[in-house]
């Protein structure tokens, strides 16, 4: 049995999907039972829980050999992780595979960094078999522009002409389900990151070439990133932390390229073509 929290989410959706395909048996942990149900098909069995609140947790995690962790960018995040991370100890799980960040750890340069340090130094502390995922930037983060992009034909990062590893969530779910279901997996740490590091004028280019419209990166400062952030909701610590990644960038920071994809699922990670390709009618309205 293996649970999957976050099952709703860019990875943990991908990580339900593939499981189920590979006909695992799969339980997931979630707040809005009906809508994780709409999202995820009949074969999940879907069980009510909140990580804000652990006594709801213990239930879902009965009978389970593995755990998939992973939590969006919330204030309370390790709070969250430390509910299912315990609750696994409890319950006997015997491997947590989660997802963190590229140089997670508890001396990491960023302070998001250091919050999944100290996530990943929990889960060890648990004497449990783990395996980390720790992604960079999310391919799928960039359909948080495609109201701009089908209105505007424009998308706005902090960015200038600094390259990335952008990484499609899909490949990073692949890893893990690689991780949960096969063995040699355990206590190991994957940076994982795209193909190759693109600047996002390339991006830009890329996109219009699929849509055939012309879209345009527009380069930002930290200023009116946080600014934009803000208005759409992010509380102002969360979109401090953004920034920090994104200054990242320029310093080249952002751009390095690891093999772990291919590794570990024998076939090369997708590109941002392919992504924008598979993507299009969201870009396109």
């Amino acid at each position: 049995m293996i649970l999957v929290i976050g099952a709703t989410g860019n990875i943990g959706s991908e990580v339900t999907r593939q499981l189920v395909s590979n006909g695992a048996d799969v339980r997931v942990l979630a707040r809005d039972t009906a809508k994780a149900r709409a999202a995820l098909g009949p074969k999940v069995h879907v069980m009510e829980g909140d990580l804000s609140r652990p006594e709801t947790v213990a239930g879902a995690m009965a009978g389970v050999d593995k755990l998939f962790l992973v939590t969006p960018l919330t204030l309370d995040q390790i709070a969250m992780k430390s509910a299912a991370i315990q609750a696994a100890k409890q319950a006997g799980v015997k491997h947590i595979v989660m997802s963190t960040g590229i140089g997670a750890g508890p001396d990491a340069g960023v302070e998001i960094g250091r919050w999944h340090g100290k996530s990943q130094e929990e889960v060890k502390g648990t004497g449990l078999a783990y395996t980390f995922l720790q992604p960079t930037f999310f391919m799928q983060n960039m359909l948080m522009f495609a109201d701009s992009i089908r209105a505007q034909g424009a998308f706005y990062l902090p960015l200038g002409d600094s390259k990335a590893s952008w990484v499609d969530a899909r490949d990073i779910a692949e890893v893990g389900v690689v991780a949960l279901t096969e063995a040699g997996h355990e206590n190991k740490e994957y940076p994982i990151t795209g193909g190759e590091a693109i600047n996002c004028a390339e991006m830009a280019q890329t996109l219009s070439g699929t849509l055939g419209r012309t879209v345009t990166f527009i380069d930002v400062s930290l200023a009116a990133s946080k600014e934009g952030m803000t208005a759409a909701g992010m509380p102002e610590k969360l979109a401090d932390m953004m920034n920090e990644l994104y200054a990242l960038g320029p310093a080249g920071h952002l751009a390095h390229v690891a093999d772990t994809v291919e590794t570990v699922t024998g076939h090369a990670p997708r590109s941002f073509r392919q992504f924008a390709e598979d993507h299009a009618a969201a870009f396109k309205g």
